[in-house]
């Protein structure tokens, strides 16, 4: 089996195959074993059927999986958050294929195996169009209706989707359920003002590792053992999570029903004052609050995640 590391990664990018199914009969990617076994994502060797590789979107390659039951009744789309990548979401991607949806999962533009500069990212709008990507490709190969599930930058994405297909009488999204979802995170009022002056001298800032959960073997996993783990976070990126946040603000909403599911724990978002906001402009939207749950909702301890995911709506 190879070995996954930053000299592989490198190599494995650069030859990533088209989007397909891959059979366990047939000789498949050198790598997939080690890095469906390194993320203890479902394997090959089951009744799930399985697809990997890269799609267009914005001129960037962006890699994507997707688990499908025999019968699927509906798929469920996974957006990962910042600084994550699609392997972390095994606990995830479990329960929904308990619930028989099949389950597509993208790494974000410059995250993961996808395309771009590390991690980094000028405009919301990218990861947009890379979402877009994703729909069309499960609206000519996956079962209809579609559930988007977004952890933190990803309810992000999910909740901008929504705003810039408003007006649209197809929204192809029959619900939309968000684990901490990104607007303002925890000092962003002194951040807001500090940013013009700090942006023209720092290129990127140190990554720091929070607790972002009370399972410990993950939060040791992805500061030691995540090969896809950003060093640092480019300047850029907190620009165009600003700038996010001052659309949503700007913007007349959405009267879709949104789900909500926020942890008192956070502290890694300003989620009190957060909610005030997503209340004003999701008029309909219903809120879960998990007590105790920190911001990395969907690898949480056993006990609380088990309460978030008691929490969705699909």
């Amino acid at each position: 089996m190879i070995q996954l590391d930053l000299n592989s990664v490198s190599l494995i990018r650069q030859n990533l195959p088209a989007f397909g199914k891959i059979s366990p009969q047939q000789p498949h990617i050198e790598w997939l074993d080690a890095y469906l076994s390194l993320y203890k994502l479902p394997n090959l060797g089951n009744s799930l059927a399985f697809y990997c590789g890269t799609l267009q979107a914005n001129q960037q390659s962006v890699f994507a999986a997707a688990w499908e039951p025999p019968k699927p009744e509906g798929t469920a789309i996974i957006l990962h958050g910042y600084l994550d990548n699609l392997g972390l979401f095994g606990h995830l991607i479990n329960y929904l294929l308990s619930k028989n949806l099949t389950v597509v999962c993208f790494d974000l533009p410059g995250l993961g195996l996808s395309d771009g500069e590390h991690a980094y990212i000028d405009d919301f709008s990218s990861y947009t169009a890379a979402l877009e990507a994703i729909l069309q490709l499960c609206q000519q190969q996956f079962t209809a209706p579609y559930h988007g599930l977004g952890q933190s930058t990803g309810g992000a994405i999910l909740l901008k989707h929504l705003l810039d297909n408003e007006p649209a009488g197809d929204y192809p999204f029959n619900s939309l359920n968000l684990l901490a979802p990104l607007l303002h995170p925890k000092g962003w009022w002194l951040n807001r003002h500090l940013l013009p002056w700090v942006k023209p001298f720092r290129k990127s800032l140190k990554r720091r590792y929070g607790n972002s959960s009370h399972d410990q073997e993950f939060l040791s996993f992805i500061r030691q053992k995540d090969i896809f783990q950003p060093k640092t976070m480019p300047m850029p990126w907190f620009v165009a999570a600003e700038k996010w946040a001052r659309e949503f603000e700007g913007s007349s909403g959405s009267t879709f029903s949104v789900n909500v599911i926020q942890g008192t724990g956070d502290t890694t978002l300003d989620w009190q004052y957060n909610l005030k906001i997503f209340k004003k402009k999701l008029p309909n939207m219903k809120l879960h609050v998990i007590e105790d749950a920190y911001h990395h909702m969907a690898n949480e301890a056993v006990d609380i995640r088990s309460q978030i995911f008691d929490a969705m709506e699909l």
